[in-house]
């Protein structure tokens, strides 16, 4: 029985060029092929199940990105190539977060281009499929940077800090080195060290032995022990004690460390990646952080930024997002009008692009973007294409406390006491929500965030009978 010719699913709007690529390409081999529209969705993709995907060369960078999205959703591996004839696509930017883009000059001869066709079919059927590549989207002068540090750093066999804001996609840039390294094919294993208390976090990063303490029935490796030729991903490193801070210290300097309840020491062959939402450096000269420990995690320094200041990423993330759950849900795609866009580059982004994901994600399961804006407390009214909002940060919450105050207002006892009172009491509630959902309700984060004590924190949850949801 025959194979099946491969697919090759060509994305071009062109009727001519189409015509002249599927002329090249039957002189090359024998393929099915199909050639779609730029606004083809996810589902569709899929159902044709492609081999190669080909995008054409009559769109500008952002829709050859946009194409490429929607291509890597359906197969992180499948590979593509992308036709230019403008230098601006000649760069990282393009590929940047997928692997197997291929740039195709217009005007390459059959047998060349069947040359890079043969070898990026011949490298896919090597691949294993991965369903978790990590991806940083965006094209800005900030991700274009961190692309460039791992590009540089992936195969150095070096510890890295990663600083950033929680959401800002630290963990995600721990993947993306550890992708590209010689270690990829090791594990990569995660510790947070802000979710454990000291204990059990000296005993799940270390490992102990059988009696080491009460319920220690038998031998148990650690996350480092078990990371052994990977990579280990330390979280929120600026939450651990000076105590543990002096047992890592050992790590880095001599690979070698003890199981609780061990006089041995054992030798370990892990890259050691760091991260913090934290100013670590502030926390040397408060005595809080050791410093050899410090110089010993910053060889290389990669700052995660935050959202805010990367906003022209804003609509290839929402388009990004958008393919992807839909895909995952089974649900159509909402538009992502200007209109919507204009409403999402006005919020501030506390929470970055893991904020943006679930708002994205709320939008495609509710089926409308009015709630969320609603819930975001941006007034934007999507029928006033012409209202121009102001983009200062504090513009989200003049909107929101004037619509407060206007609602307390309504009510039959609106003296300015009561009006006060219950102002704030709103606005402190909204914020330990808020905070808590930021750090995924790791109240310790949390009160740090919110600058009180982690007692205080503890008390209000109570008095306000707050829970996960």
């Amino acid at each position: 029985m025959t194979e099946p010719e491969p697919t090759i699913l060509i994305i071009e709007p062109d009727t001519t060029f189409s015509s002249q690529l599927k002329e090249a390409l039957e002189k090359i081999g024998r393929y099915r092929l199909v050639v779609t529209e730029p606004g083809i969705s996810v589902r569709y993709i899929e159902g044709y199940q492609p081999a190669v995907g080909i995008v054409g060369a009559s769109l500008d960078l952002h829709g050859c990105m946009k194409c490429v999205q929607k291509l890597k959703i359906v197969d992180p591996a499948m590979p593509v190539l992308v036709f230019f004839e403008s230098e601006s696509l000649t760069g990282g930017s393009l590929s940047g977060p997928f692997e197997a883009v291929y740039r195709v000059r217009l005007g390459m001869s059959p047998s060349d281009l069947g040359e890079i066709l043969n070898r990026a079919m011949a490298k896919r059927a090597e691949t294993e499929p991965s369903l978790d590549f990590p991806v940083l989207i965006g094209s800005s002068h900030e991700i274009q940077k961190i692309r460039t540090q791992i590009d540089r750093i992936s195969d150095k066999d070096i510890t890295v800090l990663i600083t950033g804001e929680s959401g800002t996609g630290k963990e995600l840039i721990a993947r993306s080195i550890h992708y590209h390294s010689p270690r990829r094919n090791g594990p990569l294993l995660k510790i947070n060290c802000g979710a454990l208390p000291d204990d059990l976090l000296e005993s799940e990063v270390f490992g102990f032995q059988r009696g080491a303490f009460t319920g220690a029935h038998k031998n148990k490796p650690g996350r480092l022990e078990l990371a052994h030729g990977g990579t280990l991903f330390i979280d929120e490193i600026g939450d651990l004690s000076l105590a543990l801070q002096v047992k890592f210290l050992q790590v880095l300097e001599d690979k070698s460390f003890s199981r609780l309840g061990s006089v041995q020491d054992k030798t370990v062959d892990a890259r050691v990646i760091a991260a913090t939402n934290t100013d670590l450096w502030k926390m040397v000269r408060e005595g809080k952080f050791r410093k050899d420990l410090y110089y010993r995690l910053n060889v290389v320094h990669i700052v995660a930024p935050p959202l805010r200041r990367r906003k022209e990423d804003l609509p290839l993330l929402a388009d990004y997002f958008m393919n992807k759950y839909c895909y995952e849900l089974k649900r159509e795609p909402l538009e992502l009008s200007s209109h919507v866009l204009d409403a999402l580059k006005a919020y501030a982004w506390p929470g970055n692009v893991r904020e943006l994901e679930n708002v994205v994600r709320r939008a495609i399961v509710l089926r409308e973007w009015d709630f969320i804006f609603k819930e975001l407390d941006l007034d934007l009214a999507l029928d006033k294409p012409d209202e121009k909002w102001p983009l200062d940060k504090g513009s989200a919450l003049i909107r929101w406390g004037e619509g407060t105050v206007r609602r307390f207002m309504e009510e039959k006892d609106f003296s300015l006491k009561v009006i006060a009172k219950k102002y704030v009491a709103e606005v402190e509630k909204g914020a330990i929500i808020k905070a808590l959902k930021q750090t995924h309700w790791n109240r310790r984060q949390a009160a740090r965030l919110l600058g009180v004590s982690y007692k205080t924190l503890l008390n209000r949850i109570a008095e306000l009978n707050l829970r996960p949801t």
